[in-house]
C-alpha cells in the first residue's frame, strides 16, 4: 500500500477504509513496514474510520491491529466475516456460526480425502491429525488454544461448539484439484473460498468480509459508496466489489 495513494472519490473523500492483515499490510514474514503504518496514519489525520477486516481468528487479528495503532474500541471483522468484536474484546458486535449438520458434513467431505481439517470457535481450534501438507504450512506449535482430536466431524457431531468457521489445508498445487468440487458440493449453502494458497475457508453465506462491512456501514450510517477497501486473496472479492473503490 502506497503512502501517496489518493482518497478522493469523484471530489469527494472517503469516510471509511478497510484493510485486510495477511499479504497487504502484513508481508508474508508478518512484518509491518514503516511505510505503511505512515499511511494508515495519515488516513486516520484525515478523519477516515478504519477497520481491519481478515480470516483470522480474533486473538491473532487483534495483536496484528494494534500494530497496526488500532485501539480498544476500534471494532474488528475476523474469521472472515463471521465476527465483528471491538478490539478490547469486551463486545461482540455480530457473529454468525455454522449449524452443526452442515459442519460435519463439511468435516466429513475432508476426513473421506485425507484432508487436514480444522474447526474455529470462539477462541479455540480444534484440528485433524497432522498431514504431509499441514506440517508443511502450519505451524501449530506457536499457536495457543488448539486441540487435536481423532475425528473433527465426530467431536462436532458429539456436542462440540458450534463453528465459527472451518477450514482446510493442502498444498497449494493440490488445492486446485479438489477447491471447485468443494464449492459445487456446498453451492448455495456455504461460502467456501480460498485466502492463502494452502488455505480453503468455509463459512456461513452470512459470513462474508462484505456482510460483515455492510453491518458497520450500516451502524455508522455510511454509504458504502464512500468506502475504500484493500485486499489480496479470493476471500477479499467480495469486499473489494461491494465497496465505492476496491483495490486489490
Amino acid at each position: 500500500m502506497s503512502a501517496g495513494y489518493s482518497v478522493a472519490n469523484n471530489g469527494a473523500s472517503f469516510e471509511v477504509g478497510v484493510f485486510d492483515l495477511d499479504g497487504t499490510v502484513l508481508r508474508r514474514d508478518l512484518k509491518i513496514t514503516p511505510r505503511t503504518r505512515a499511511a494508515l496514519g495519515a488516513l486516520r489525520e484525515r478523519g477516515m474510520r478504519l477497520v481491519v477486516a481478515t480470516g483470522r481468528r480474533f486473538e491473532g487479528a487483534r495483536e496484528h491491529a494494534g500494530r497496526l495503532g488500532f485501539s480498544d474500541e476500534d471494532p474488528l471483522i475476523c474469521y472472515g466475516g463471521s465476527m465483528v468484536r471491538t478490539m478490547s474484546g469486551s463486545e461482540t458486535l455480530l457473529h454468525h456460526t455454522l449449524p452443526r449438520t452442515l459442519g460435519v458434513e463439511v468435516l466429513e467431505w475432508a476426513a473421506e480425502r485425507g484432508l487436514h481439517a480444522r474447526i474455529f470457535v470462539d477462541g479455540r481450534i480444534i484440528t485433524s491429525a497432522d498431514t504431509t501438507a499441514s506440517l508443511g504450512h502450519l505451524r501449530r506449535s506457536e499457536e495457543p488454544g488448539v486441540s487435536v482430536v481423532d475425528s473433527p466431524a465426530d467431536w462436532l457431531r458429539d456436542g462440540g461448539e458450534e463453528p465459527t468457521k472451518l477450514v482446510i489445508v493442502d498444498r497449494p498445487d493440490a488445492v486446485e484439484g479438489w477447491l471447485e468440487e468443494a464449492q459445487a458440493d456446498f453451492a448455495g449453502r456455504l461460502f467456501v473460498t480460498r485466502s492463502l494458497p494452502h488455505y480453503v475457508e468455509i463459512g456461513g453465506l452470512e459470513g462474508t468480509k462484505s456482510k460483515a462491512l455492510r453491518f458497520l456501514l450500516d451502524h455508522w450510517g455510511v454509504d458504502p459508496a464512500r468506502t475504500i477497501a484493500f485486499g489480496d486473496a479470493d476471500n477479499d472479492i467480495d469486499m473489494l466489489r461491494f465497496v465505492g473503490h476496491g483495490v486489490a
